[in-house]
């Protein structure tokens, strides 16, 4: 596909599993699209926006994607950053069992999930594994996220929002994962929508289930994860260039978020410790 890049890492009957780069430009969608078989993506870095079923949805490092096999859908790419992102494409039945379907769906992912993706998908680059080995993460880390596919009712917000107020809220969301280390304020970006920030601030926590704040937050760890993984060392300067106001700051959140200091994140992420998996995708 033009403007993507699929390295293989992991092919069996049971999974195949591909890192994913994109470098498309800002541009609205394209042409409309078939998948054939179902697969989960799960973004790493970045933000684009699918249409399907007629229905926007936003899907940046907080979400994990399921495409449905016969799904129609189409891309739009709000920023020209491009993005990073792994995609698990697993045996029908097996992902079925797991589960309980293959329609496709939306999930809200939390820091344990972003935190076992990213471990996974070092540990799977680095071709150290053996097939078994391989395998058991994958699926494992289909066991972690399994119950953020449950939850459709999360997923879907209150029902009492109208489409007007969705498309804000996923506008909102759009506006956020492009710029997510930029000094947000609830004024401003409601003034970007044409709206009040206290409708605003009502209606994203009604449609996400959480405020503005911690949805930024959430974006900014899961880029630390990122950049952790690549064996970043200057945390002072990850802290300012992800948006916080200091280190101390920066390492207090992430401590909260993920169980452990960005220290001992690198450390895991770097030296795939793949070992440690369920203990840290517990992590709430």
């Amino acid at each position: 596909m033009e403007h993507q890049d699929a390295r293989l890492l992991v092919e069996s009957e049971v999974v195949r599993v591909f890192d994913v780069t994109c470098w498309a430009p800002r541009s609205g969608y394209g042409a409309m699209e078939f998948n054939t078989i179902a697969q989960i993506g799960l973004p790493r870095r970045g933000v684009f926006v699918i249409e399907r079923q007629r229905q926007r949805v936003v899907i940046d490092t907080n979400t994990a994607l399921l495409l449905g096999p016969n799904d129609e859908y189409r891309v739009s790419h709000p920023t020209s950053d491009g993005d990073d992102g792994t995609v698990l494409v697993f045996a029908p039945q097996l992902l079925e069992e797991s589960l309980g379907g293959l329609g496709g769906r939306v999930a809200q992912l939390r820091p344990r999930h972003q935190l076992a993706a990213s471990l996974v998908t070092g540990a799977l680059a680095d071709s150290g594994l053996d097939q078994l080995e391989a395998e058991e993460a994958t699926l494992l880390l289909l066991a972690f996220l399994a119950p953020a596919f449950a939850d459709r009712a999360a997923g879907e917000g209150d029902p009492r929002l109208g489409p007007a107020q969705r498309l804000r809220i996923e506008q909102a969301r759009t506006l956020l994962a492009s710029s997510p280390a930029k000094r947000w304020d609830l004024t401003g970006l409601a003034q970007a929508l044409g709206c009040s920030p206290f409708h605003l601030a009502r209606q994203f926590r009604a449609a996400t289930g959480e405020t503005i704040s911690r949805y930024v937050l959430r974006l900014r760890l899961a880029l630390a994860l990122e950049r952790l993984a690549e064996g970043e060392r200057d945390l002072a300067a990850l802290a300012v260039d992800l948006g916080f106001s200091h280190h101390s700051h920066f390492s207090a959140r992430f401590r909260t978020a993920f169980g452990i200091t960005p220290k001992d994140a690198r450390e895991i992420l770097t030296n795939r410790r793949l070992n440690e998996l369920r203990a840290l995708a517990a992590v709430t």
